[in-house]
């Protein structure tokens, strides 16, 4: 592209649209009191010494996206990066305007006037880059080494007849545990089985002494109340008691009126002679009683 104006003054006014008092005056300005610092502190920091002739001339290519990275964490840098990017130069512009200190055109110019060329040691510890994988393979087939399989090698054989080989073994660990955890539950159920028996058998135990100790306490005393009525009953069967005025004549009446018969297995002189007088009024081989006496 053909451009009326020169380079640098297209870059200035692209910078500097409107300059105020304390901007520079031109781009000339602009790199002696801006861009040229910037530069020697992005060269010490990289070489760390200015001793080598590397670190003097390093070379910095304006176009080259890693020393645009380099240069641009810094704020003129950027500033003038983005322009560049902005006004759409080209590789033969950024070059032609960008020769000063510390820039590739200073190296090209070093180097043609002294007849050496310097030796860029940035990247000589880095080895050139080697497909590892066509080795691998390699070795693989001749058998002469160790096969590393990849990733995606492994989880090709896990699809085929190795994953078979995993899943039997993952069903296994999984049956294993599966016993292992049935095998738990069932100590748990028989430890409590034997825990309740145990409370069980202690409840039963204290129960039965509660109903020992309740024996001895009312068995003793009840027997001999029984035994003395007993023994009451007996004395009053053998003694004969006189029968109760009223009965006599109740009955006596009941058996001429024939209300009697021979339901009852006594006469009133038996009973009024030895018999004991029946003193239940509910017994139904009893007649009525009889009516109360008149007042």
């Amino acid at each position: 592209m053909h451009r009326k104006l020169p380079v640098s003054v297209v870059v200035y006014n692209h910078l500097f649209p409107n300059p105020r008092p304390e901007d520079p005056s031109s781009f000339s300005a602009h790199l002696s009191k801006n861009l040229v610092g910037e530069v020697r502190i992005e060269t010490a920091t990289f070489y760390g010494s200015l001793d080598s002739i590397e670190a003097r001339y390093p070379g910095l290519n304006y176009s080259h996206p890693p020393h645009r990275k380099r240069l641009g964490r810094f704020p003129h840098h950027a500033r003038l990066f983005r322009a560049f990017d902005e006004l759409r130069l080209t590789e033969a512009e950024i070059a032609s305007l960008c020769r000063w200190e510390g820039t590739l055109w200073a190296r090209e110019r070093y180097e043609r006037d002294e007849g050496i060329r310097v030796q860029d040691t940035t990247a000589n510890e880095i080895g050139p880059w080697v497909d590892t994988r066509r080795h691998r393979v390699a070795r693989g087939r001749n058998g002469d080494s160790i096969n590393v399989k990849t990733d995606i090698e492994v989880a090709i054989e896990d699809c085929g007849s190795g994953g078979a080989a995993r899943r039997r073994h993952q069903q296994q660990q999984q049956h294993h545990h599966l016993q292992q955890h049935q095998q738990q539950q069932q100590q748990t159920s028989a430890d409590a089985d034997m825990m309740d028996d145990d409370e069980d058998n202690h409840h039963s135990e204290d129960e039965a002494d509660d109903t020992d100790a309740r024996l001895q306490s009312i068995g003793i005393p009840l027997n001999q109340r029984l035994m003395a009525a007993a023994a009451r009953r007996e004395h009053q069967h053998q003694q004969p008691h006189p029968m109760d005025a009223d009965w006599e004549k109740y009955l006596e009446r009941a058996q001429e009126r024939g209300e009697i018969g021979h339901q009852i297995q006594y006469s009133i002189p038996a009973a009024t002679a030895g018999s004991l007088v029946p003193t239940n009024p509910h017994d139904r081989s009893m007649p009525p009683a009889p009516p109360s006496a008149p007042a």
